[in-house]
């Protein structure tokens, strides 16, 4: 039996504690039904449910109810304890059907940190789960949720800072389970004759890159191993250190296996349901429709020479010459990716390290030629730094080895899902100009000056990536990083000093790196739910508008929702936590 059945109840009349709820009871006009109102399916309704998908229905009962004495009456300060020390890691809530794993949208409504005495709540967690195994069970999910009017929601691994996976009273189809990887030497197209392989969407990055490079290949997958690969991320574009040498993953996209919001079963390709192949491709995840599985290129596998380049304030003398160094760095970006190179760079009050310098099928020494003309910069200032630099057989090999401290172990990785950020595209032309270059560095300096946020970027360059159409922000073929500004959600700090950060990021930060990158864009994946711009512009761009009317092609009847999601301007939630209709 499946780990995860010892943390939920399948459905009767003792799981249906799990969606008890104190919401008015009567109906709501043009709103979900969550439990509580009178139009509430029914248990007998449920049990149908389930028999239609063998069984495979699953009430949700929040993990950390070991935390505390009501309602569940299952408090163990051992156990409690024991899962307090895994909270933030991804694979707590992968391998379980609906645990929220964003701290924001978990709410604290049933959380290990609170008090005992604290009402352990479902929150914005699913009501119930259908266990998917295959198409007909997404058809009978998305049927009963339009026939029963109760709100619809796809988990894949939970990977998502603006609640796309999770709602109130929702039906949850939950995709983690479809693990298929089928690998094609010799796939062929009107558009790619080459290697690809078919992904299940449960296939995270950790196993992915485990079972190609078994077979000779690396993938285009994410830094944040745990994350699915065909699931939000490849959907909504996904960065990885391998971008600059074969562009983002929406890019390597070949085909989608789809249900659509409408209970349609196909396949969208370039040439093949085209429009949707199109919209899946960049244009956000959760929207459009249930991806059942993804086709994507593989490329051949080989040598990754790598680096890592670190100073700080102690070593350059004084703050100033610090920053006069990070400056420079800056400006020399646009230089770095020559080459299919990227890098990931972190910059905290007093420190600065590229932790991952990639370079694809190159010797070591192209590390230090690389970084000359930096290095003979830092060198002019008199600051001392660190630099080291390495070679991997294998793409693999990297993961596993040389960022294996920082990203590893695999398959899932340590990276934690508690980040609190906002991410804006850098135009390449942006650190050509030394005044503009400059101010951004400036506002950075301000940002993480009392050292609660850190700046983290992506290099790369993607704006020669040979691709089909796709729906990809246009502003990442003009921009040479990808830079966010993060904080960490203190799970044991009163959720308004949480609140606190998101305001300063999304009301204060983020509005002073727009106002002096005006014509950028945020990657629609690494946006915080309080984000204050013009969503529709900064994550869709020029695609919006043709977005809208696949959405409303393949979703008419307004089942899929999601937060700055393509359409979502479309409903509201009301303060029960219902989904209505604008």
């Amino acid at each position: 039996m499946r780990a995860y059945l010892t943390h939920v109840c399948l459905l009767g009349s003792a799981a249906y504690l799990c969606c008890r709820d104190q919401a008015n009871a009567h109906n709501h006009t043009g709103c979900r039904y969550i439990p509580g109102d009178a139009g509430w399916p029914s248990v007998t309704d449920w049990s149908k449910l389930n028999t239609t998908v063998s069984g495979r229905l699953i009430a949700t009962v929040p993990l950390a109810r070991i935390c505390h004495v009501q309602p569940y009456n299952d408090y163990s300060e051992t156990a409690c304890a024991a899962l307090q020390s895994v909270w933030t890691e991804a694979q707590t809530y992968e391998l379980r059907p609906a645990e929220v794993m964003t701290p924001y949208f978990q709410n604290q409504s049933c959380d290990p940190f609170t008090s005992i005495s604290k009402s352990c709540e479902l929150g914005n967690a699913p009501a119930f789960s259908i266990n998917v195994t295959g198409a007909d069970d997404v058809v009978a999910g998305i049927t009963f949720a339009r026939k029963k009017n109760v709100r619809l929601v796809i988990k894949n691994t939970g990977h998502d800072y603006n609640g796309k996976s999770v709602g109130k009273g929702a039906l949850s189809l939950w995709m983690f389970n479809l693990k298929t990887v089928d690998i094609m030497r010799e796939y062929q197209s009107a558009t790619y004759s080459g290697p690809a392989v078919k992904l299940g969407p449960g296939v995270i990055a950790g196993e992915a890159y485990e079972a190609l490079s078994g077979a000779g290949f690396r993938i285009v997958g994410g830094e944040c191993s745990s994350v699915g690969v065909a699931g939000g991320y490849a959907q909504g574009g996904g960065h990885s250190v391998l971008n600059s040498a074969y562009g983002l993953a929406a890019d390597n996209v070949l085909e989608w296996e789809v249900v659509t919001a409408a209970g349609k079963h196909l396949v969208a390709t370039p040439d093949k349901n085209a429009d949707l192949y199109w919209a899946l491709s960049g244009g956000g995840g959760g929207t459009y429709g249930v991806v059942l599985s993804m086709t994507m290129k593989i490329h051949p596998d080989g040598p990754i020479a790598s680096g890592s380049l670190s100073f700080t304030v102690a070593g350059s003398q004084n703050e100033s010459r610090f920053w006069e160094a990070v400056e420079l760095w800056f400006r020399q970006l646009p230089s770095l990716t020559r080459n299919n190179n990227t890098v990931l760079f972190q910059l905290a009050n007093g420190t600065f390290s590229a932790f991952a310098i990639t370079l694809p099928d190159q010797s070591s020494s192209a590390v230090s030629a690389l970084l000359a003309p930096y290095l003979a910069e830092l060198d002019r200032l008199n600051v001392t730094y660190a630099l080291t630099s390495s070679s991997s057989a294998t793409y693999l090999d990297y993961f596993t080895g040389t960022l294996g401290p920082f990203l590893g172990p695999l398959p899932y990785g340590t990276v934690a899902p508690t980040e609190i950020w906002i991410s804006r595209l850098i135009p390449r032309a942006l650190p050509l100009n030394a005044t503009a270059n400059a101010r951004l560095v400036d506002v950075y300096r301000e940002a993480v000056g009392d050292g609660t946020f850190f700046i983290g970027c992506n290099v790369i360059d993607v704006a020669n990536t040979s691709h089909p159409a796709n729906a990809v922000l246009p502003a990442w073929r003009d921009s040479v990083a990808l830079c966010n500004i993060v904080a960490q959600w203190d799970y044991k700090a009163p959720l308004a000093q949480n609140y606190a950060l998101k305001q300063r990021l999304a009301y204060i930060l983020q509005p002073a790196v727009e106002a002096l990158i005006p014509d950028s864009g945020v990657y629609l994946n690494e946006v915080d739910p309080w984000y204050q711009g013009d969503w529709k512009k900064e994550m869709y761009g020029v695609n919006y508008a043709r977005l809208l009317r696949i959405k409303h092609k393949y979703d008419p009847h307004y089942l899929l929702y999601g937060h700055f999601a393509v359409g979502s301007d479309e409903f509201t939630i009301d303060n029960s936590g219902r989904l209505c209709r604008t």
